[in-house]
Order: structure tokens, then C-alpha cells, then sequence
């Protein structure tokens, strides 16, 4: 059982909220979470005497009341452009093939960096032709019956960590190291590779403005909701760290 400022949420509330968080490592827990903020957010409601008749529209009805960001003015939107150049590059281009290592639940993740660095190892010692059989033997991508093809890739294609690392390296090359990114490891070799250009302010300002907005509103949400959470008397559910729908 979970009180939220002497207000009960049953275990039959949790268990009934608990199929939305599936795929959370904890879906009891993150079920209680999100239960506790829906029920701040409705006492927040009634304190600014505001009626609702969804929670949604309850939720939207209290953040325009209680959270204000500012507009991302041509000042603050040029400055994160001068900053953040290679974000707004258009044209760029690299044929990647890569072998994955996969990281699973359970696994000792440094005794799998160690086995695909001896991997990498030997493919340095037998050379860059051998990747297409190491990756049909080795990978724990799908790719791997294709030798490890991920075809050409432009920017955006990519997990952020693979794409850095990879659109760093120059064409034709097995690289020195792993990459590690969320799934494992990977050892990554490039072929052709076309160089493109930075997109000029003026044809980025308007969506850089909208997306600095809702970055900003996003961390006000987040902040106004632990913020809540700190100024009341909840028992029986650890709110550190919660991870809800409603703080995204």
C-alpha cells in the first residue's frame, strides 16, 4: 500500500496500472511511480481548483498553469548552432560494415570486451579481407550473414555513440578499437565515404527554436514534478530516480 499525502493507492491500483510499464526493469515499482504522480498532480488540480475530465487533460491544465519557459530567442538558438555545428550537417555519407558483440541481461560485460578485443585483435593480424568471414562467424547482428553490412549510412541512421565514432573515422579503415554502444561491442570497418556541409543558420533557426522549447519545457516538467514529489508525505515507495511517462 502507498500514501500520498494521507491518500491510499491500493495494491489493486498498482496491479491494475502495472501492464503500461512492461518493458520497465521494474514494472511494479515503475506502476507505483507513475500512480504517485498522477495522484500529486490531481491534488495539485484541486488546490487551483481545476476540474478535468481525464487525467491528460488534468495533467495539461496544471502545467500551464504552474510551469513557464522562456521562448528561444535568435540569440540563444545561433549560439547552440556555433556550438553544436556538426549536428546540422547535411550530405555526409560511410559504408560501414560491422561484427556486434552483443551485451545481454547477465552477462559479465568485461569478459565480453575482452573476447571481441582478441577478436579484433586477430583480424588486425590477418587483415581487413578476412572481416566478411569473421563477421559471418563472430556477429550477433543480423547483419552478419551479409559479412556485417550495414550498407551506406548517413547522419541520423545511427545511434548517436556508433554514429560519432564512426563518421570520425576515415574511409577504408578497420578501426584500433571497439565501439562500445548500448547493444555491445562492436568491431567496425568503413569503405567509401563523402564528406558534406554544415546547413547555414537560417535554414535551421525555426526548428532549432522549436526544439530548444521543448527541451526546455521538458526539463521545467521534470524539475516541477520532483519538485512536487519533494514537498509531500509519501510512504511506502522510493521516488528517487523515477523515471515516469509523466516526467518525460
Amino acid at each position: 500500500m502507498i500514501t500520498v499525502n494521507d491518500i491510499t493507492i491500493t495494491e489493486a491500483d498498482i496491479l491494475a496500472e502495472v501492464p503500461n510499464h512492461e518493458h520497465d526493469t521494474n514494472p511494479r515499482l515503475a506502476a507505483g511511480q507513475e500512480l504517485v504522480l498522477r495522484e500529486l498532480i490531481r491534488q495539485r488540480g484541486a488546490d487551483l481548483d481545476i476540474r478535468a475530465d481525464t487525467d491528460e487533460a488534468l495533467l495539461a491544465a496544471v502545467l500551464a498553469e504552474d510551469v513557464r519557459t522562456p521562448q528561444a530567442d535568435e540569440a540563444s538558438c545561433r549560439r547552440y548552432y556555433e556550438q553544436h555545428a556538426e549536428e546540422f550537417r547535411e550530405g555526409d555519407l560511410i559504408e560501414v560494415w560491422h561484427i556486434l558483440f552483443q551485451a545481454t541481461a547477465g552477462l559479465d560485460v568485461q569478459k565480453l570486451r575482452s573476447h571481441a578485443n582478441q577478436h579484433l585483435a586477430e583480424l588486425h593480424r590477418q587483415g581487413m579481407g578476412q572481416f566478411v568471414h569473421f563477421a559471418r562467424q563472430f556477429s550477433n547482428c543480423p547483419t552478419g550473414a551479409q559479412g556485417g553490412s550495414l550498407g551506406e549510412l548517413t547522419r541520423g541512421e545511427m545511434v548517436p555513440e556508433f554514429e560519432k565514432a564512426v563518421f570520425a573515422m576515415p574511409e577504408y579503415t578497420l578501426w584500433g578499437e571497439l565501439i562500445e554502444t548500448r547493444f555491445g561491442f562492436h568491431i567496425v570497418r568503413t569503405g567509401r565515404k563523402i564528406e558534406g556541409h554544415v546547413l547555414p543558420f537560417e535554414s535551421v533557426h525555426e526548428r532549432l527554436a522549436t526544439w530548444l522549447e521543448e527541451s526546455s519545457y521538458r526539463r521545467a516538467v521534470h524539475q516541477y514534478l520532483q519538485q512536487l514529489v519533494g514537498g509531500a508525505q509519501i510512504q511506502g515507495i522510493p521516488m528517487q530516480g523515477s523515471d515516469s511517462p509523466l516526467v518525460q
